[in-house]
């Protein structure tokens, strides 16, 4: 075998440090970025915010004021902490009792102003306090907010059932879901509550002999005192009394039973489980611990006042539920032998009942979206102004005082370690000054060209949308197409038309009768316009709506259709029908 050595040359490119971070500032939106603005901010000494509290005790006035460390030969000296008599004293320095020690202008610590800062806010904070009695003060006020399943529980115990029956009512209410159905298997619910009666009764009949035996004390007429428990046997059987769950909480069966008073609890039937489960779904509000969606709006209607509505709303549900959830009404209306106007009201009746009355996906998300963006038009000009939302961001800078530190850190006996932090702190926060004013300029270049792509939008609305791809945005603005998709990302504009998210403005080209491209966008609001205006006796098929948008000069195939439509989340013909 031959041993040869060959020389190669090779390029590649890798990315920094510096670039990886750039390109993950790129991606984030408004809201995460000014936290990681905030962040850096409370990590790196070296920046600081112009407009925060404490940078205006600092003025400017101060640029002779260079800060330095103690060197090696004042560490030899000490100096006791500051004495502060009141808020216009002079800090008094005591001296060693080793060396007396002199601290000049140009050997001040450089902390030493932040301190007096710190100690003078705190003395202004404990002399204000003093002007109010202790009287006066009002104690800080915890809100008592109240969980679903304490207030179903609360409501449980004020009935009046037994102690089996609040056992196995507080474990349905424990397995309830978020939208308020209970999903379990009723019968593995009482077998897992079954055991632990069993369990439980075991152990009390154990203390029940314990007691016994040491009220009667050391009998020798008793032959059973040869089999007694060991004091060490009795200790074990004691402690498994205290018997906790998995959460370590006493268990729902020891809230029930009395500490000096011999309990057995009776074992639960599936009889007893139904009818405590049909208790609880009486409970406000109404349906909860339903097992599907028609246990749960019969429990509703069964819930509501007396009348011809609800009594035909009931038969509805009960008897013709696989109809209904189909819209075969002419099958329903024959089975009830009933007008369409009566199903018109009973349907009108059950629409009005709530199919998660635990709440769950059902409430109202209160989440609000901060444009990155704004765009709005010149009034004099009428042009296109893109601004970039950023009053939100801090406005950073160098903190003079380290900057001056950093500065002199040759000058200074400063380990190396010192001068490595000092080092790295500068570069860092000089990069990220430099990398918000390179995302600032990169940003407004990618909004700039995706404005003046779809510059009708702007002016005229979603009507006049067009087609437009990544790679469209990429050459106008100059940029790769990673970045335009880190910017795309996430990322949102204020128009006069609304708000929108910036993927909003991409889509697919389908061409028209006349050749032209046109927005896919575009065809679903015609579709959309299509399914709104229809008649809803008798709803369009896939099919129909193919052939009225091709009346409309777009040809779109029936499977485009029918992807369009479920993109929008409509129905198909046949669960569009009304009455």
């Amino acid at each position: 075998m031959n041993i040869t050595l060959d020389l190669r040359t090779s390029l590649s490119q890798r990315l920094t440090p510096q670039q990886i971070q750039y390109l993950k500032l790129l991606q984030l939106p408004l809201v995460q970025f000014e936290q990681y603005i905030t962040e850096e901010l409370e990590q790196n000494p070296m920046l600081e915010d112009p407009n925060s509290a404490i940078d205006d005790v600092f003025s400017d006035d101060e640029d002779d004021f260079i800060p330095s460390l103690p060197t090696a030969q004042d560490a030899q000296s000490t100096v006791s902490e500051p004495d502060v008599v009141d808020d216009h004293s002079e800090t008094v320095y005591t001296e060693s009792p080793t060396e007396d020690f002199i601290v000049s202008e140009d050997e001040k610590d450089p902390f030493e102003i932040y301190d007096m800062v710190w100690q003078d806010d705190v003395g202004n904070e404990s002399h204000s306090s003093d002007n109010f009695d202790d009287d006066e003060r009002t104690p800080f006020q915890i809100k008592d907010n109240v969980t679903f399943e304490e207030d179903l529980i609360s409501q449980l115990n004020l009935l009046e059932l037994t102690e089996e029956e609040l056992m196995i009512g507080e474990r349905i209410i424990g397995d309830l879901d978020s939208d308020g159905y209970f999903r379990r298997e009723l019968q593995d619910v009482i077998d897992e509550l079954n055991s632990e009666i069993a369990r439980i009764n075991t152990l009390a009949q154990g203390k029940h002999y314990i007691e016994m035996h040491q009220q009667n004390g050391q009998s020798h007429s008793n032959p059973a005192k040869y089999y007694e428990l060991t004091s060490e046997s009795r200790r074990l059987l004691e402690s498994a009394l205290h018997l906790t769950n998995n959460e370590g909480q006493p268990t729902s069966i020891q809230n029930h039973q009395k500490a000096d008073e011999l309990k057995f609890f009776k074992n639960i039937d599936i009889e007893t489980g139904e009818r405590v489960l049909s208790i609880i779904q009486g409970l406000e509000p109404p349906g909860v611990a339903s097992r599907n969606i028609q246990e749960c709006l019969i429990a509703q209607t069964k819930h509501k006042e007396a009348a011809p509505d609800r009594d035909l709303a009931l038969d509805v549900l009960s008897k013709c539920y696989e109809p209904f959830i189909r819209k075969h009404y002419k099958q329903i209306i024959k089975d009830l032998n009933i007008s369409e106007d009566e199903l018109r009201n009973a349907i009108e009746f059950i629409k009005r009942l709530n199919p998660k009355p635990g709440g769950g996906d059902n409430q109202p998300e209160m989440n609000s979206v901060i444009p990155d963006f704004m765009i709005n038009r010149d009034e004099e000009s009428d042009e296109l102004m893109i601004g970039l939302n950023d009053s939100r961001i801090p406005q950073i800078k160098l903190n003079n005082l380290y900057d001056k530190l950093k500065k002199t850190a040759k000058l200074k006996k400063f380990n190396k370690d010192t001068k490595k932090w000092l080092k790295d702190k500068h570069e860092d926060a000089k990069f990220l000054m430099q990398a918000i004013v390179q995302r600032k300029n990169t940003m407004l270049k990618v909004m700039t060209a995706i404005a003046h792509k779809q510059k009708a939008f702007f002016y005229e609305g979603s009507s006049a949308m067009k087609p437009l791809r990544y790679k469209d945005v990429a050459e106008e603005s100059g940029m790769d197409i990673s970045t335009v998709c880190r910017i795309v990302n996430g990322k949102y504009v204020q128009t006069e038309y609304g708000t929108y998210e910036l993927k909003h403005f991409f889509s697919e080209a389908l061409p028209t009768e006349d050749g032209e491209d046109v927005s896919n966008k575009v065809i679903k609001d015609e579709l959309k316009d299509i399914i709104e205006a229809e008649n809803k006796s008798k709803p369009y098929s896939d099919e129909e709506l193919s052939k009225l948008l091709g009346d409309r000069g777009y040809q779109v195939a029936r499977r485009t259709v029918a992807k369009y439509r479920e993109q929008m989340r409509i129905p198909v013909a046949r669960l569009r029908v009304e009455i």
